[in-house]
């Protein structure tokens, strides 16, 4: 540990306390191991730029949220939402970023709140993860979906990386 301080304490009662330091983290909990694979979801670059991983379905719901917290409408639009998405937001015309920037912003509590009981509700069952080889959905169940005005995400494999087809 640093500077003066102890690596353990002794209490009044006999009882040993020992000091364990922190080991700073690059990584801020972006990485996971799959088989023997160590897969870092999500490498913020020193330019500023950033770089998603969505191997499994449930880091897309890990980087939809943290680009929600930071406000990182491009980084969704360029590498989470789906290809097919993106196109129909194009088709509508000239503002197309536009009315997806929009719907992200109106709809950004709606969808957070969705997306941080499903990942604390992934470990009690509340969540249901129904996916094939290239599409799929990831829900809330019934019992809690009711308490939330979105409950449904739609996603799409594309390039071997899990991406959003659909809110609802």
């Amino acid at each position: 540990m640093g500077g003066d301080t102890p690596d353990s304490t002794i209490t009044e009662d006999g009882t040993e306390i020992r000091w364990i330091e922190d080991q700073p983290s690059e990584l801020d909990g972006f990485e996971q191991t799959i088989g023997q694979e160590q897969v870092r979801i999500r490498i913020d670059n020193d330019d500023g730029s950033v770089a998603l991983r969505n191997v499994i379905p449930m880091h897309l719901t890990v980087n939809l949220l943290e680009c929600l917290r930071r406000a990182e409408y491009k980084v969704i639009w360029e590498q989470l939402i789906s290809e097919a998405q993106r196109e129909w937001y194009e088709d509508r015309g000239e503002n197309g970023y536009e009315e997806f920037l929009e719907y992200f912003q109106r709809n950004r509590k709606s969808i957070a709140s969705m997306l941080n009981r499903m990942q604390a509700g992934k470990v009690y069952g509340d969540v249901i993860i129904d996916v094939g080889d290239r599409e799929g959905t990831i829900s809330l169940r019934r019992h809690i979906a009711h308490s939330f005005p979105l409950s449904v995400l739609q996603i799409v494999r594309e390039d071997g990386e899990w991406k959003l087809e659909n809110i609802r």
